[in-house]
């Protein structure tokens, strides 16, 4: 009775795209039909995450899809970035009938439409073979990363040390440290060491990531996994209840964290000062020694490492790559009586942090005031047709095998780990009476 039926809410789609455009100026709101009149795709990016991304944001693009939920049938595409403070910020959204490559041709098409101009610009995924097709096609200058996580599931079969030496090999700043990790991982595992390396060290290791691209902090999908996470109840609804919902979490999350940001009154964003303020305490146990000009010598307790301030490199690579001092330049600009924050990125100050929230994501009237013209009103969209899977639909999200068994997770899935065996006899763990070795001397009742 609230969100009405499914059919009649695609009955209303046009109407409300068309509203919602008109409320957002600037937005680009597309739907498509095919020849007999059925919903095919539908693509949202409203202005205000438009607008402040060329500026105010890092190239970074992560996207993912989810399955509706309830009756509602299709997909959900998301692609989403961090801000400053290491928030995820949603850029656009759509939907489609399947992880097709159609669906994600016709995303990537319009991501390139808003966003394409953004140079360099790298996109994170998933290893879908869509995505990549649609990338390669409709964003051949952008860089292709891949999740950290999706690859380490499909070597997690080959044992806990050959995922360390992946891990290893992923995080690592340095170039040489990332060389040390697969030329171990090459001697303890030959097939995992070629399966890598096949699929190009670039894509999915920070220190081999082709500039001037950088991988930052978005090494996995969490921040797309999130956004989908938080509109799971969004999800069950009629189409553009669903739709609405999602603009209500964007408004939502526009006005908090504005406000958020112009409470701080320091000159970094509250996840920059944590950063920073754990790489101050590390700097106080090095020594810095000056070379020449803005050049430094800083000494830690096993190695040393030259500092440029100049150019904002360090030999461990963090200060260039993440675009934030590292502990050894720390220890440099302390004897320069510099600021710190004169040498971190815009992109973690506060001033830009409030810059990228500062557009409006503007309600839509109510649907008494709403003046649509004839061609809209006489759209006509009929309800897509997916075919469900059999049986009771999952709720939560499928876990990968790397991502742990903790309690928290077990609680949160439909499966629950079953508890070990005990013997009724002896008491212990691993066995049954009919197996128990101290079945003999039981006494006979």
């Amino acid at each position: 009775m609230v969100y009405g039926r499914h059919d009649q809410s695609f009955e209303m789609l046009p109407k409300y795209l068309y509203m919602l455009r008109q409320s957002n100026p600037g937005s680009l709101v597309e739907w498509k039909v095919d020849t007999d009149g059925r919903f095919k795709h539908l693509f949202v990016a409203l202005a205000a995450s438009a607008s402040c991304f060329m500026f105010n944001l890092r190239s970074m693009i992560v996207v993912d899809d989810t399955h509706f939920k309830g009756k509602n049938r299709g997909i959900l595409f998301v692609a989403v970035t961090k801000d400053g403070n290491e928030s995820l910020f949603p850029l656009a959204y759509g939907v489609g009938p399947k992880e097709n490559d159609e669906s994600w041709m016709y995303f990537m098409s319009r991501i390139r439409r808003v966003y394409g101009q953004a140079n360099p610009l790298l996109i994170v995924s998933d290893q879908h073979i869509s995505i990549a097709n649609a990338i390669r096609n409709e964003l051949p200058n952008a860089t292709h990363g891949l999740c950290y996580y999706h690859l380490q599931n499909n070597l997690k079969h080959y044992g806990k040390v050959v995922v360390e030496l992946y891990r290893q090999a992923a995080f690592a700043y340095e170039k040489s440290e990332f060389t040390r990790a697969m030329n171990a991982l090459k001697v303890m595992k030959r097939v995992a060491y070629d399966k890598l390396m096949g699929i190009g060290p670039e894509k999915w290791a920070r220190s081999m990531c082709l500039m001037p691209v950088q991988r930052y902090s978005f090494m996995t999908l969490n921040a797309a996994e999130a956004f989908n996470a938080s509109l799971l109840w969004a999800r069950r609804l009629p189409i553009c209840s669903m739709l609405e919902a999602i603009r209500l979490v964007i408004e939502k999350w526009f006005s908090e964290r504005i406000r958020a940001a112009q409470q701080n009154e320091e000159p970094l964003t509250a996840e920059a000062s944590k950063r920073v303020a754990i790489d101050v305490q590390k700097s106080r146990q090095y020594t810095a020694q000056r070379l020449s000009g803005r050049k430094y010598k800083v000494q830690t307790a096993d190695r040393s490492f030259k500092v440029d301030l100049e150019k904002k490199k360090c030999e461990c690579r963090a200060f260039q790559l993440d675009q934030l001092p590292c502990s050894h330049s720390i220890a440099a600009i302390s004897e320069t009586g510099d600021t710190i924050a004169e040498y971190v990125d815009a992109y973690y100050t506060n001033e830009f942090l409030i810059d990228s929230y500062s557009g409006e994501v503007n309600n839509l009237p109510p649907r008494h005031q709403w003046l649509i013209p004839e061609y809209i009103a006489e759209s006509v969209v009929l309800p897509l047709i997916v075919k469900g899977q059999s049986g009771r639909p999952k709720e939560g999200r499928h876990r990968g095998g790397g991502e742990g068994n903790s309690t928290q997770a077990d609680e949160s899935s439909s499966i629950r780990r079953r508890k070990p065996k005990k013997c009724s006899i002896c008491h212990e763990e691993g066995h049954s009476k009919r197996t128990c070795a101290g079945k003999a001397t039981e006494p006979r009742k």
